[in-house]
């Protein structure tokens, strides 16, 4: 039976009331002897590994299989995991008074660059405080060593930076002055073992290699008790059943590429997909590049250099297309830049960002602008990472410190040794040369790496604050375009397919290039003066803690007996043009795949989640993974509705595909789980919220893909209310439909404001609001769209109206249960009478507009029918 995870344990333990009782922090000394604060992701790696060092749980830890001596910290690359490292020194020194540090990597790249964050105060990539580590009153010093001193400072920490090839050779080949296994056998030491993916060979071929790296570094990790090895990788690849089964009981923190993007402290990461050749792909980069320099100069940035990539696929095409760039630049002419930027404009998308860049230098002097150009990218600002000792001499500098105000550098070509060990941060564009490229898996498995290297952000200073996370996300300006990373693919079919594939692999966030329009809207002075706004209340239900009852099945976890899902194969449809059509403009079917017996026991074993001691966590009244399977409870009588390319069918699937589609609904089913887990069950008893403490101004922001929905009705726009009293915001900012439904209403609020005295249509959006119901018996929230208010001298009528597509209908019909639920006279207002009252009508749509109003009509107008107009959009 495959091993528990360690990080899916700690995820449990750390929740429960022991460790809330005793939490660990990190220590003061730890953050006052760092130049940058810990993110908060870097703090949950340090309190893991606390957590793991505390003596008390080590009964606990024991009887789960964990150990302490060998851990690794799964993270993406570009987070931190250095910072993470000079942290756990910090620590371990402090606590647990380890002084012997080796530092391992498999390239000389990194540790240059970890000598620049270890040991060079000067550096601005130096990690410590730069005026010295203090710790209990006592300076400390980190010491670079090629051999441990016998004799030690009790206020030094000695570090042997170096390579797993070169640490091989001195425990094999003992040479003086070196290590060997006698000498370390003396004191304890700490292995950092850095893009440790590497360090796996006899793993990998499942058996023991006597003279491996890897047994090396076992031999060093078990001459003493106390030794530890802490490993760093973005890329362990547990789908492997040999590594699973070496680092399930290793991996103490998981924090993948996604949610580093999600969270902000990457670049956004968008795709130029272009067929044209690559010296038009080069043209277009060196303009988006000064573009970007151009806008953060009119932003007041200072000294904002952006860097662009070429990549090629060999040396000699790399030499080539940089000896071509060199040509571009000295050629370039007002009349041949305005005839190239015409040309060009004329045939990308009109929306996208290379529209908006053709369009700015067409208005701009372009005789200054190309002498800037031909200043910045003249020759000798231009580096070739592709010579053999790149890394050993001067230009090793200015590869790695790009960012610096000195270094002159604006291009690098290169082939392959940028993608680990290169730690730049304004790196803006990588353009992929299309001559000789590779579309293989293995060739885009190693460019979705230098994309997730590359999405770093860059912390520019803005109006006298430098940030460290995105701040333009939601921002209508063009200050976006420095915090984003464009990627300018090769448009082959398997490429891209491959290409998606691996970003996929490594959850790597990236979109087709789009241009974002930011609409606001403010609510109404008007309202703002009436008493509804300034003394009215909405009503939000309440809820209660769950109990092991509450998860008795599987329905409780808002998972469905039928679930959607599109099957995506590896082929691409083509329009007349050769284009590849985007999977959602292929024309699909849907057909049922029921799944048996055998297809859920094999995906179940392929999924750690579903290891029944786990389950239990979650599925406390589960008697056996069995009964998962059989009982109607879990997952008997699952059926998966597939969407197929037209002409395709289920029965064409393989079985391996066949599984594939068991296992993303096994995934998301995990999801689902571990996101309800310990949720809050709704009630039917409600309490007040005041009205002017919800509602507030607001904005949306809307992307428009490249190629343009195709569904009208979900295309954002704005519109103006003024003029319409009834309705509490200056824009209606809203789909279609949404906007066909406030029409609708528009059209017979008359009949309303003569028998109400006070009627506002009031826009439910979750920026303006966040006011959200809860399922009754369930934990989902639920956000309507729209509430219709009403009053007179008698009532207060508060109804709940929601928008909804034919599509939508069966997969949210637990929102309409909901709406209809609140008609009931099980609900309890508290510190109401009965003059208040909540309405949920049937989901709106347009294609039953006349039965939404008669509805309407019988709730709150005495059943006479409201006289809009139906025809409304």
């Amino acid at each position: 039976m495959a091993q528990e995870r360690l990080y899916d344990w700690l995820e449990t333990e750390m929740r429960t009331l022991s460790y809330s009782m005793n939490p660990h922090e990190v220590p003061e000394y730890v953050k006052t002897n760092l130049k940058d604060d810990l993110r908060p992701y870097q703090e949950e790696a340090f309190r893991r590994f606390q957590f793991m060092q505390d003596n008390t749980l080590a009964t606990g830890i024991s009887d789960a299989g964990f150990q302490r001596k060998h851990l690794l910290f799964n993270m993406a690359t570009g987070s931190g995991k250095t910072m993470v490292m000079a942290s756990l020194m910090l620590y371990l020194f402090k606590e647990f008074n380890y002084q012997n540090f080796i530092f391992l990597v498999n390239t000389d790249a990194i540790i240059k660059k970890t000598q620049e964050n270890m040991l060079n105060s000067q550096s601005k990539k130096y990690l410590f405080d730069p005026q010295g580590l203090v710790i209990d009153g006592q300076s400390i010093v980190i010491q670079s060593v090629e051999s441990f001193p016998t004799v030690k400072d009790k206020n030094t920490l000695y570090l042997k930076l170096t390579t797993i090839q070169k640490v091989h050779g001195e425990l094999t080949r003992p040479k003086e002055n070196g290590i060997s296994l006698d000498s370390l056998s003396d004191e304890d030491i700490v292995i950092l073992g850095d893009e440790a993916h590497h360090f796996n060979a006899s793993t990998k071929k499942e058996q023991a290699q006597e003279k491996s790296w890897e047994q090396t570094i076992a031999n060093m990790l078990y001459l003493r008790p106390n030794n530890k090895l802490l490993e760093f990788s973005a890329t362990i690849n547990m789908d492997d059943k040999n590594m699973a089964e070496k680092y399930s009981n290793k991996i103490i923190y998981k924090y993948d590429l996604g949610e580093f993007m999600n969270d902000g402290y990457s670049k956004n990461v968008l795709r130029l997909q272009s067929s044209e050749n690559d010296e038009e792909k080069m043209k277009d980069a060196l303009l988006l590049s000064q573009y970007r320099k151009l806008v953060a100069r009119s932003h007041g940035i200072k000294a904002f250099k952006p860097i662009i990539m070429f990549k090629s696929s060999k040396i000699k095409i790399s030499e080539q297309k940089q000896a071509d760039f060199n040509t571009i630049i000295e050629d370039l002419t007002v009349e041949s830049l305005v005839k190239y930027l015409k040309k060009r404009q004329s045939s990308v998308a009109k929306n996208g960002t290379l529209a908006k860049v053709f369009a700015f230098f067409l208005n701009q002097d372009l005789d200054a602008i190309i002498r800037e150009i031909q200043e910045d990218f003249e020759s000798r600002n231009i580096l070739n990472a592709n010579e053999k000792n790149m890394l050993n001499v001067e230009n090793a500098v200015l590869l790695n410190t790009l960012e610096n105000l000195n270094n002159p550098i604006r291009v690098i070509f290169a082939v392959a040794k940028l993608n680990e060990g290169w730690d730049v941060l304004n790196l803006y564009d990588i353009v992929r040369i299309s001559e000789g490229a590779g579309v293989t898996r293995n060739a885009t498995d190693s460019e979705a790496q230098l994309i997730g290297r590359g999405a770093r952000y860059f912390p520019f200073e803005y109006e006298g604050e430098k940030s460290y996370q995105r701040r333009f996300d939601k921002e209508n300006t063009d200050l976006r375009i420095l915090e984003t990373l464009h990627y300018h693919t090769i448009n082959e079919k398997g490429y891209l397919a491959n290409l998606e594939k691996s970003m996929n692999a490594v959850n790597l966030i990236s979109a087709r290039d789009e241009t974002v329009t930011v609409y606001a809207t403010k609510l109404k002075q008007s309202f703002k003066k009436t008493r509804v706004y300034q003394e009215g209340h909405f009503f939000v239900n309440e809820r209660r803690a769950t109990t092991a009852e509450d998860y008795a099945s599987l329905d409780k976890f808002t998972i469905p007996k039928e679930w959607e899902t599109d099957y995506i194969g590896t082929t691409f449809e083509t329009n007349y043009q050769g284009q590849v059509i985007q999977d959602e403009e292929i024309q699909r079917e849907w057909e049922y795949l029921q799944v048996d017996q055998r297809f859920f026991k094999k995906a179940l074993q392929r999924n750690p989640f579903y290891r029944f001691d786990n389950l239990k966590t979650y599925l406390p009244l589960l008697k056996s993974k069995d009964e998962l399977i059989e009982s109607e409870d879990y997952f008997k009588g699952v059926a998966l509705h597939v969407s197929l390319p037209k002409g395709q069918t289920l029965a064409d699937l393989t079985a391996m595909e066949k599984l594939e589609l068991v296992d993303r609904f096994l995934a998301y089913c995990a999801d689902k789980i571990k996101r309800n887990f310990k949720k809050e069950i709704g009630l039917k008893t409600f309490h007040p919220l005041a009205i002017r403490d919800t509602l507030k101004d607001y904005e949306v922001v809307v992307a428009h893909s490249e190629t343009g929905n195709k569904q009208t009705t979900q295309v954002i726009q704005s519109t103006t209310m003024k003029g319409k009293d009834w309705f509490v915001y200056t824009d209606a900012i809203m789909n279609g439909l949404e906007l066909g439904l406030v029409n609708l209403m528009g059209s017979f609020i008359h009949r309303l404001e003569e028998k109400y005295a006070q009627v506002y249509l009031i826009r439910n959006d979750e920026k303006a609001t966040r006011y959200k119901l809860t399922e009754f018996g369930g934990p989902r929230g639920y956000m309507p769209d729209f509430i219709l208010y009403l009053e007179n001298e008698t009532f207060v009528y508060q109804i709940f109206i929601e928008p909804k597509g034919d599509f939508l209908e069966k997969q949210d019909s637990w929102k309409q249960d909901l709406l209809y639920a609140l008609n009931g006279d099980d609900i309890e207002l508290i510190g109401e009478d009965h003059h208040v009252r909540l309405i949920g009508l049937k989901f709106y749509n347009s294609n039953n507009k006349r039965e939404f109003v008669q509805e309407l009509s019988d709730k709150v107008n005495d059943g006479q029918l409201l006289d809009g107009r139906i025809d409304i959009f």
